[in-house]
């Protein structure tokens, strides 16, 4: 699970930048799995899939399009989503973020967590 601390982001957006450079080997942070949520002039939120432990979203999707990758991780098959985004209605924190059509699930950089990596001010914490 990587938890956010709001106080410690500058709005830099370096995750979605590393996050994008990730899976699609090039700057594209409009596809980042991970989005900062602007709210100017005040710092704004960043957007992903927590990898919660309660997986509320598994349990909402009514096409079970959702599953467990064999490492924990929770991930969307495309084939099997409506795009009805019932998974991010139940997101208990409410930050699962979509890129207009279909939900966003964080897979964690395959466990590198490379967000949590190169945050400058250590917003993004991974926990266990």
């Amino acid at each position: 699970m990587i938890n956010y601390e709001r106080k410690d982001c500058t709005g830099c957006r370096i995750c979605e930048i590393v996050c994008s450079m990730e899976h699609f080997k090039k700057i594209h942070t409009k596809r980042a799995l991970i989005k900062y949520d602007d709210d100017w002039p005040r710092v704004g939120n960043v957007k992903f899939c927590r990898q919660c432990p309660q997986r509320a979203c598994m349990q909402a999707c009514p096409e079970e399009a959702l599953y467990l990758s064999p490492e924990g991780v929770v991930q969307l098959d495309r084939k099997r989503c409506v795009a009805c985004l019932l998974c991010s209605a139940a997101c208990p924190f409410g930050e699962l973020p979509t890129d207009g059509e279909y939900p966003l699930f964080c897979d964690t950089c395959s466990g590198q967590f490379q967000c949590v990596t190169w945050c400058p001010r250590k917003a993004l914490k991974r926990s266990r």
